[in-house]
């Protein structure tokens, strides 16, 4: 014979045996202990009281509640431990009344979910992110950015855990997902559950094959609940095998190919000639190389990090400050791309400025009736040329293995009371300095001798230049009464004579 006690819950009065009542009675005072006690955890705790009520009604039906009858409502609810992690909870009653509740957060077991609430497919990424405990956006920046990079096989991978994750459905499966909840959500949580059980219990109470039907389906959702979450684990640490591989090897790749760029691009490009690796040099500044080295870097090695992280993650199941790794990362990646543009926008400006430098020339007076314009002897007699690239009427070009720069001049034609010459070097650069310097370092050589005018067919920027739009004008002023005759080497840089 057990002894029967009258209780209130809820507003409504049950009879219930007095060893029911104690389990009971534990039950919500563990859970009462573990929230506090300030105005929101109240309201939990009388949303899971107003549940217990509603089960009380349709369970005992005005009858007696027994042991059983408190154990079943108990594992339908959840035992404490499942809403908080006592180990990770600790706080006394003190600090729960000076803390903030729309701040305490509690932390639980963890499994993968898919979240319907906060998705743009099919809720990975935002799944993935309560998991991790970092931001959504932090997981789409990555798979747009690894998506553009692997050919398809992230979205591979996207569409696996789209098929391995189930959908977080229920208030136990949206805790779990993120092993704790703060106040305010779990009791919004709790109200729409408990309104939904109502609605159910409502409905299908009447029914006699009910009671068998329910137990059935509790074992059979038990064993499957268990088995799916052991296949999860297996998944979720051969995922973090494969993932923690590929970020090692893609991190090793990045850094191998920056470390020994210049052996690569040599052999790769050039057949093993590297004076492919000196072609930055004549287009961009020391400084700039290394802002766009630092950058590519930061853009492409900070998901790669990320993903090694998640991936060592999702093996250990170790606990991190997955926010802070998360924030950290986006600044850095960030970071670089800010690097990108402040260098684009500095390279842009190094051709700002135009600066030149005039150079006159005297020319010796000469008898003959005629003048003439021959190219010199080295210009028409060189070496064989391997052609890269043609920028700006600037030609790129290899002889003797050692990259050159070459330039086509411009010469006019006029005629005076003298035989002179005029050299005009013209190019852009950052500031008048800058420009002035990448003019005055440009060669271009000529010769007289007697009658005959010996010219380069082209100039060269010297190596210690930057490639700045560099142009040479040639005029030429033709004493009047003389003949000009140009070889038809040179012709083609005249327009007319």
């Amino acid at each position: 014979m057990n002894k029967t006690i009258n209780i209130n819950i809820d507003g409504f009065a049950f009879k219930i045996e007095e060893e029911a009542y104690e389990r009971l009675n534990n039950y919500l005072e563990t859970i009462k202990q573990r929230l506090g006690h300030d105005e929101e955890a109240n309201e939990v705790i009388a949303d899971i009281e107003a549940r217990i009520a509603e089960l009380f009604h349709y369970k005992c039906q005005g009858g007696t509640v027994s042991l059983s009858d408190v154990e079943e409502i108990i594992h339908t609810i959840g035992e404490p431990t499942e809403i908080v992690d006592e180990e990770d909870a600790e706080f006394d009653s003190s600090e729960s009344k000076d803390t903030s509740s729309s701040s305490s957060t509690y932390v639980g077991k963890k499994s993968l979910f898919r979240d319907p609430d906060d998705r743009f497919l099919g809720g990975v990424c935002a799944g993935l992110a309560a998991y991790f405990d970092v931001d959504p956006l932090v997981f789409r920046i990555i798979a747009v950015v690894t998506a553009l990079m692997s050919f398809g096989v992230v979205a591979f991978i996207y569409l696996v855990l789209w098929i391995a994750m189930p959908k977080a459905k229920t208030l136990g499966q949206r805790i779990e997902m993120r092993g704790g909840m703060t106040f305010k959500k779990m009791g919004d949580n709790i109200k729409d559950e408990y309104q939904a059980v109502s609605s159910k219990f409502k409905e299908y109470k009447n029914k006699p094959n009910y009671q068998r039907m329910q137990n059935r389906a509790n074992k059979t959702g038990d064993a499957m609940a268990s088995g799916l979450h052991q296949v999860l684990n297996i998944f979720g640490i051969i995922l973090g095998v494969g993932i923690v591989i590929w970020s090692v090897l893609s991190i090793m790749g990045l850094v191998g190919f920056f470390a020994f760029k210049d052996t690569l691009l040599g052999l790769a490009v050039t057949d093993g000639n590297h004076f492919i690796a000196s072609v930055p040099d004549r287009f961009l500044s020391h400084l700039d190389q290394s802002f766009l080295m630092v950058a590519a870097l930061l853009v492409v090695g900070i998901p790669f990090l990320v993903i090694l992280y998640l991936g060592l993650k999702l093996i250990f199941r170790f606990r991190g400050h997955g926010k802070m790794v998360g924030f950290a990362a986006l600044i850095l990646w960030l970071a670089g791309i800010v690097m990108v543009f402040f260098t684009g926008v500095r390279i842009a400006k190094s051709f700002e400025e135009t600066g030149g430098l005039t150079e006159r020339h005297t020319l010796k007076e000469t008898a003959s009736e005629a003048i003439y314009l021959q190219p010199t002897k080295a210009d028409v007699g060189h070496t064989k040329r391997d052609y890269l690239m043609d920028i700006n009427h600037l030609e790129l070009f290899t002889q003797d293995g050692d990259l050159q720069v070459e330039g086509a001049p411009i010469i006019n034609i006029a005629h005076g009371d003298s035989f002179s010459m005029v050299i005009e070097k013209r190019a852009r650069g950052l500031n008048d300095e800058d420009a002035e310097f990448n003019a005055k370092t440009t060669m271009y050589h000529w010769s007289q001798n007697d009658s005959i005018l010996y010219l380069d067919r082209k100039f060269v920027v010297a190596e210690e230049a930057l490639v700045r739009n560099q142009k040479v004008i040639v005029t030429i002023q033709i004493p009047y009464g003389k003949q000009l005759e140009v070889s038809p080497y040179l012709d083609r840089f005249i327009d007319e004579y």
